[in-house]
């Protein structure tokens, strides 16, 4: 398990950042349809320029993560030190995308915000909102509706930031001749024009999804690097 976490943090690192982002989004906390409040607590264990990552918020993501390796990947020691790194990492990135999402200029409407919730399967009954279970829920996990729904923006935010820098991205000419010298190589002796179509599409895509993930790392290492960070180590 030390090993799994530690070098799947070098070499996975979006695919268990994003493990831990998924698991962050279900019940966090912050601002909600009917006002928020952005001051800096004293427990805050990161400052992000305006953010922050709540001691809540850690440990709520710490102990949904933790029973993630021990449940889903059925692992019984856990470098637990590794872990509140991985997962602090995790909420420091969401929240420097959200500063990105400020400087996008963008925003999220109630009506988009709502969709979302509704959207959420745990908040659904027979396959439509419940608003009954919905308050039920963060009840449950100790949450306002207003708290819920604070980190959800943020979220949301932070989503949006993303799909803008993927979206920007594209192959150059070079790396579009790389594409359809591979794709020469792997479809020499076929002569079903559309299986040699798929076999250049698929390669295509293999290049355009590296290059998107590469860009989103960079730019993401960009606005940590450019960001005042503050990592209140006593709380971990």
């Amino acid at each position: 398990m030390i090993r799994l976490i530690r070098e799947g943090s070098q070499k996975y690192p979006w695919i268990l950042k994003f493990i831990v982002l998924g698991i962050a989004i279900t019940f966090t906390i912050g601002m909600g349809w009917f006002g928020f409040d952005q001051a800096q607590q004293p427990n805050a264990v990161a400052i992000i320029g305006p953010y922050q990552v709540t001691l809540k918020e850690f440990r709520r993501t710490y102990n949904r993560t933790y029973q993630f390796y021990r449940n889903q990947l059925k692992q019984e020691e856990v470098d637990e030190q590794a872990l509140k790194q991985l997962v602090l990492g995790g909420l420091i990135d969401a929240k420097a995308w959200a500063l990105a999402a400020d400087t996008f200029q963008l925003d999220i409407g109630e009506e988009e915000l709502k969709r979302a919730i509704k959207n959420r399967k745990e908040f659904q009954k027979d396959g439509a909102f419940d608003a009954q279970l919905y308050h039920r829920l963060l009840a449950e996990n100790k949450f306002s509706p207003q708290q819920y729904e604070s980190q959800l923006i943020t979220d949301l935010l932070s989503e949006k930031a993303q799909m803008i820098v993927q979206d920007a991205t594209t192959l150059t000419p070079s790396e579009i001749k790389e594409v359809e010298a591979l794709a020469s190589r792997q479809s020499a002796g076929k002569e079903d024009e559309a299986e040699i179509a798929k076999i250049h599409e698929r390669i295509r895509l293999q290049f355009l999804f590296q290059k998107k993930q590469r860009t989103l790392q960079a730019f993401q290492a960009a606005m940590r690097a450019s960001t005042n960070v503050e990592i209140r180590e006593e709380y971990l």
